[in-house]
């Protein structure tokens, strides 16, 4: 992007103030969180090009950070990291799942002796994910390998022996840990949801997808925003310019009706319950960047309770339900401000290298 877009504006924060994107889990369902984000895209390049002549952007140009779990770190690697355009990704994404959910190792959840087992082949959402990175670069290419780059990305997942959260970046930060693992190995580590897949081996460690504890990051990318760019005061709110969560569609809290499997249930009601109610939280503490219209959450709701994280032929109705989503009123407004805000910002690349 050659032009500068914040001459002639009074408040530096609206050109050159953070942008922000947190992705949640949800499996197939992380389609309609690309839905959403093609929508704000698409509104956004056509507002640049009407009002100001400009070229079309990607989300790599827009968002300082990227952050995801499991489904959302997956597309937050493809945007951030590989720097797709969303139709790229949702290219990407839909040809993953068709292959990686195509076929069951097994229906049941569990074995004979009522250990947890995966139901999905792991090899295959390895091979999966080797070929989408290939799109870009190198398969053995490192997450973070050096380069710094206008748009950060990191993943959410957990360490299978102390169950914390642990976040995997492409970048450095120099008071934290670098976990040293490939692009192919942080995709796997996000994306390994207990009783869908095995998880996932980085050196001597094994881990989970973070879904749990983090399947709606946003404390997770409003905590790492801060020890990027304010780690001494910890005071990220006058630094951010607009903070977008996205959804993956609030999921149907019906328990199964087997009692063997009573755990597991509860372990999807308590992740779809733990999304919203961070949600909330959350608000009440950015309340003043929502009135400002500097917090935006989108999150489809409803359409979207039937259809299973695995259910990758369900694409239409993911598709149908979050065009019912956007086309309400309300939302056509809050993505219009959204859009209004993110139109003045310039390109994370003329920040960082100008």
């Amino acid at each position: 992007m050659a032009a500068r877009e914040n001459i002639g504006e009074s408040n530096p924060l609206d050109s050159t103030g953070l942008c922000l994107l947190s992705l949640d889990g949800g499996g197939v369902r992380g389609l309609s969180t690309l839905y959403i984000l093609k929508n704000i895209m698409d509104r956004l390049n056509d507002e640049r090009r009407k009002t100001a002549n400009l070229p079309p952007v990607k989300p790599c140009e827009v968002f300082d950070l990227i952050g995801g779990t499991s489904t959302g770190g997956l597309i937050a690697i493809m945007l951030g990291r590989l720097e797709m355009d969303v139709d790229e990704c949702i290219i990407a994404y839909s040809e993953l799942a068709e292959v990686v959910f195509g076929a069951k190792l097994s229906s049941f959840p569990f074995n004979l002796k009522g250990k947890i087992k995966s139901r999905f082949d792991s090899a295959k959402l390895e091979k999966a994910v080797q070929k989408v990175v290939q799109r870009s670069v190198p398969e053995t290419d490192l997450f973070n390998d050096r380069t710094e780059r206008g748009c950060r990305s990191f993943v959410c997942t957990a360490d299978r022996d102390t169950k914390d959260i642990v976040r995997l970046r492409s970048y450095s930060l120099s008071h934290e840990p670098n976990i040293r693992a490939t692009i192919c190995q942080a995709a796997l580590a996000t994306s390994a949801a207990t009783t869908f897949f095995d998880p996932a081996s980085i050196g001597d460690r094994t881990f989970a997808d973070g879904g749990l504890g983090a399947n709606n990051p946003v404390d997770e990318v409003e905590g790492e925003a801060s020890n990027i760019w304010c780690s001494e005061t910890g005071d990220l709110k006058p630094l951010v310019k607009c903070f977008l969560s996205i959804g993956t569609g609030i999921p149907e809290m019906k328990a199964f009706e087997d009692s063997m499997i009573k755990f597991l249930s509860q372990t999807v009601v308590d992740i779809a319950t733990e999304t919203q109610n961070t949600e909330k939280k959350f608000i009440a503490r950015w309340a003043k960047h929502f009135d400002e219209k500097r917090y935006y959450r989108f999150d489809v709701d409803r359409g979207l309770q039937s259809v299973g994280l695995d259910e990758y032929k369900k694409k239409g109705p993911i598709e149908a339900a979050t065009e019912g989503y956007l086309n309400h009123i309300e939302r056509k407004f809050r993505v219009r401000d959204c859009i209004q805000n993110l139109k003045l910002k310039q390109s994370v690349y003329i920040e960082n290298y100008s």
